[in-house]
């Protein structure tokens, strides 16, 4: 891992890649595969970590959404849009089966 400092965890990352800060924004984390991909990192303000266990799960097995909490639902194949909330959970899914592939803050 290069990154300083370091992500306060790393369950998102891919497994042999390189952790960086991103260059602009310290508490902005990117992998990089050898391969050149690249997957970013937005912190754990919206409590991802929490619920990766629900990954591989069906959609409806996740609780309620908290008070106050904001997630976006959606489709692994779907179009979202691109902005930033680093408190809002991401939670993506497999549109056939809706099992959940990821859970991520941004």
């Amino acid at each position: 891992m290069e990154a300083d400092p370091p992500p306060p965890f790393t369950y998102w990352a891919p497994e042999n890649s390189t952790i960086r800060n991103h260059p602009r924004d310290p508490l902005t984390w990117i992998a990089e595969t050898e391969g050149g991909s690249r997957l970013y990192y937005f912190g754990d303000q919206c409590r991802a970590s929490q619920f990766q266990h629900f990954v591989g799960q069906p959609v409806d097995a996740l609780p309620d959404k908290p008070a106050g909490a904001t997630w976006r639902m959606a489709c692994s194949t779907c179009a979202v849009t691109s902005d930033l909330g680093r408190e809002r959970m991401n939670v993506s899914y497999d549109e056939d089966s809706r099992a959940i592939t990821s859970i991520s803050c941004g």
